[in-house]
């Protein structure tokens, strides 16, 4: 099996990265400020190191995906800690493109409020990435640690956003999956700055092109995704503007009462949300305003990340405590989330029970298939995902 670095990275090249090209300053020693460390630069000789636990311990789980781990990683030679995204390559097959874009990506980025990618290495089984590591916790596990929340708190959390996102525009980066999952605090303390991470639906871009692959979150997915006509850099900011109405009120702006994505898409295409006024009205109008810019229907009538950066309402000195309206939506959601969930879970486990026995009684005594298994193709018939020994 050929390696898969060596063809991301290209024969010749080390797979020790930074972000960006301030190679000094990204690989120097740990300031009294509290920056992220990063590995030491070792000799180009282009070989594809393979023993990752050669160079570092592996820790905790932090999250999982489709095809990766994410562990708390500490290097050997200094005790630094790491995130380090463990790809399992069996299956990675026919996704090569995507980690190949998704190391491009960061490999070119540096930058106070993005996550750093600092080290590549494979083994015969993965692909590792490793970057720096947020320890600081979610977006709104944070905000519900404080004592009280407010406008101006929320405003500078979207400036931070905002900056970045600014930024990775400027470059011909699209993010595509900006949701308050992928936002974390760079360290526990009261300032700490806000990072994005998860690069793995970016994608670059040049002004005038457009890509095609419909991908996001369903609550942040933007409506030229919806409508598969092609879409850039607006993505990102409608996806911003999702994120600030949850900030200010606790819940999305587009929601299905039937908890449907085909009613929520339509809900997004429409572009069908309102400002309650049992949660809004001690919200100012300028925040509204600036919600109004991004959530536009029309990718090319939405405000640009430089746009929204020169919105009065990044200014605001409103100190209502806004704590007690969005944490108690916030977590309503999320237990009608839950609550759906496992409701849909009993439901699919009755249906496939159901299916079981008619299948089973049909098929008994039947020539070809004497013991009576059921295909996947039957399963998934009824909805079933196949489970695979």
């Amino acid at each position: 099996m050929k390696r898969f670095l060596a063809k991301i990275l290209g024969k010749g090249k080390h797979e020790d990265v930074l972000p960006g090209d301030n190679a000094q300053s990204a690989f120097a020693a740990p300031t009294k400020s509290g920056s992220l460390p990063l590995p030491p630069r070792s000799s180009s000789s282009g070989k594809i190191q393979s023993a990752f636990d050669e160079h570092y311990f592996i820790g905790k789980q932090l999250g999982i995906g489709s095809f990766a781990v994410v562990k708390e990683c500490t290097r050997k030679s200094d005790s630094a800690k790491f995130a380090a995204k463990i790809i399992d390559k069996a299956q990675l097959r026919g996704k090569l493109e995507m980690l190949k874009m998704e190391v491009d990506v960061l490999k070119r980025i540096n930058h106070p409020n993005i996550i750093g990618l600092c080290d590549i290495h494979e083994t015969g089984k993965h692909v590792y990435l490793v970057t720096q590591l947020a320890t600081g916790g979610e977006l709104f596990d944070r905000i519900f640690t404080k004592g009280s929340y407010t406008e101006k708190d929320a405003s500078a959390l979207v400036r931070q956003l905002l900056t970045a996102i600014a930024y990775l525009h400027d470059m011909d980066i699209v993010h595509r999956d900006l949701k308050p999952e992928n936002l974390l605090f760079k360290d526990p303390s009261e300032d700490s700055d806000l990072m994005i991470t998860d690069f793995g639906l970016s994608k670059m871009v040049e002004e005038g092109n457009f890509l095609q692959t419909a991908c996001g979150t369903p609550h942040y997915v933007a409506p030229e995704i919806l409508q598969q006509k092609g879409h850039g850099k607006p993505v990102d900011m409608w996806a911003i503007g999702v994120i600030t109405y949850v900030l200010l009120c606790g819940y999305t702006p587009f929601w299905a009462e039937d908890n449907s994505n085909t009613s929520l898409f339509r809900a997004i295409l429409e572009c069908d949300y309102q400002f309650d006024e049992e949660y809004w009205a001690d919200i100012s109008d300028a925040a509204k305003d600036f919600i109004r810019r991004l959530l536009v229907s029309d990718p090319t009538r939405r405000a640009t990340a430089k746009d929204a950066l020169t919105h009065p309402w990044l200014e605001t000195e409103s100190r209502v405590d806004l704590m007690p309206i969005v944490k108690k939506n916030f977590n309503a959601r999320k237990t009608f989330k839950k609550a759906v969930l496992a409701v849909n879970t009993i439901n699919r486990v009755a249906k496939a029970s159901q299916s079981m026995r008619n299948l089973m009684s049909s098929q008994q005594g039947a020539a070809g298939n004497p013991t009576g298994n059921i295909g996947e193709a039957q399963l998934a018939s009824e909805g079933v995902p196949a489970v695979k020994s």
